[in-house]
């Protein structure tokens, strides 16, 4: 079966809301499902609009490639989970869940209505929409296994 993508992830969201967080979260991470809704949501915008802090361009042209080609082929991501985007607001963990849900939502939707070129991503670095669409993909399935397989 193949993996969910970043719209059905997306649109499963509010029917999950209602589940306990530790049936949608990865285990051992440090966020509660809120923060974890507006670490995803960042990424997804920053994608669009530009991520606060890029690594080296030569990490982004030799380790970050090679993850990111390997994250491809395997059709997963693995990182801390707890790992926040350098230069990113702090996530705010009193935000309702439902508003950070929403806010990812709006995220996913500016993302797919881009047809422009995208932000390099701080390690990855040049991706295109596709590759963008299923590392976001894969990023929230880890970050949320519970929604991934709901």
């Amino acid at each position: 079966m193949a993996s969910p993508t970043l719209t059905e992830l997306t649109e499963r969201l509010p029917k999950s809301l209602d589940r306990p967080e530790a049936d949608l979260l990865a285990p051992g991470g440090p966020w509660n499902l809120s923060q974890t809704l507006q670490h995803c949501a960042q990424t997804v915008r920053y994608s669009v609009t530009g991520y606060p802090t890029l690594k080296p361009a030569l990490f982004r042209a030799t380790a970050g490639a090679l993850a990111k080609r390997l994250f491809l082929r395997r059709g997963a991501t693995k990182h801390s989970l707890g790992a926040e985007i350098d230069g990113a607001p702090p996530l705010d963990p009193s935000l309702p869940s439902a508003e950070a849900a929403s806010g990812l939502a709006d995220a996913v939707a500016l993302f797919t209505g881009h047809t422009g070129p995208h932000a390099p991503h701080p390690a990855y670095g040049h991706c295109t929409h596709d590759e963008f669409a299923r590392l976001h993909a894969m990023h929230l399935a880890e970050h949320l296994p519970g929604l991934a397989d709901a």
